[in-house]
């Protein structure tokens, strides 16, 4: 009798236990859901807007020629149609008004023919994130705003690609197809992802492909209200290292957009992504 009341109890503490992780669970997936919801929100936000970008990228370790470290700077304008990335400096240099000219048309083109690199995409907005991976870990406080901290652990599953997968949607999981492990800073009054971190991703989108051989790669992006209550995007960031016998590479990728200002004019891209209609098609 005792043996069995014993059995009993357990049963009932693990049942209560089991039921509770599983109400946990379906409550981060809920909370999840109004954020992710909330990011369609931001993406929808960015398209009426124009802005200004710095682009650095540094390599140590290794004799590279001058041009493979450099800093870039843009402006994002509007014309015909899409919003366009205007070189305006190089390494400090002005670009010309005909080189300037030649890379906004390219650029269109581009975009016309949607032949535009992972980057551009900005996947951070369309990373596909699957209900039941989540894992709360508690709140901290990041740029003086209390957060809350959410891991995301995608599943075999989740990064399968099969044959009926879209060719962009392939491009995308090739970019990431090596994440382990994404953290999310939101903060949870208004479901708003204020810092987003993917570790061991592949970094497919740098300028030179051979540093996708890194190891310890982490992206990540930052949001941030520099107009009044928008979020936008505030930074993008990339880095990582390569151990040799001979010696460590380093590597750091960064974008930094300011001087936001509001446009009336409606755009047809941003970033080369398809408007949300199309997206969600």
């Amino acid at each position: 009798m005792g043996n069995t009341l014993y059995a009993i109890l357990i049963f009932i503490v693990l049942g209560k236990s089991s039921s509770a992780q599983g109400e946990t669970e379906r409550d981060l997936d809920a909370f999840m859901s109004k954020v992710l919801e909330k990011r369609e929100v931001n993406w929808e936000a960015l398209h009426g807007y124009v802005f200004s970008e710095t682009e650095t990228l540094a390599i140590k370790g290794i004799n590279l020629p001058p041009t493979f470290n450099f800093k870039r700077e843009y402006v994002w304008i509007v014309r015909d149609g899409y919003l366009l990335r205007s070189p305006v400096r190089v390494n400090n240099v002005k670009v010309s008004k005909e080189e300037q000219a030649a890379e906004e048309e390219e650029w269109v083109r581009k975009r016309k023919d949607k032949r535009h690199d992972s980057l551009e995409r900005d996947a951070f907005f369309d990373f596909k994130f699957e209900p039941g991976s989540y894992l709360y870990a508690g709140k901290k406080m990041f740029q003086g705003r209390e957060v809350v901290a959410i891991e995301y652990y995608p599943s075999k599953k989740s990064q399968a690609r099969g044959p009926d997968k879209k060719d962009d949607e392939d491009e995308y999981e090739r970019m990431f197809e090596k994440t382990i492990l994404v953290t999310l800073l939101v903060e949870p009054k208004e479901h708003q992802i204020v810092h987003i971190t993917f570790d061991n991703v592949g970094m497919d989108f740098l300028p030179y492909r051979w540093l996708v051989r890194l190891e310890e790669l982490r992206a990540s992006m930052t949001m941030d209200k520099p107009l009044g209550d928008v979020w936008l995007p505030k930074s993008i960031m990339a880095a990582g290292s390569l151990q040799t016998a001979n010696t460590t590479l380093s590597v750091k990728y960064n974008r930094e957009f300011y001087d936001y200002g509001k446009t009336d004019v409606r755009v047809k891209l941003r970033f080369g992504e398809p408007d949300l209609k199309e997206r969600k098609k």
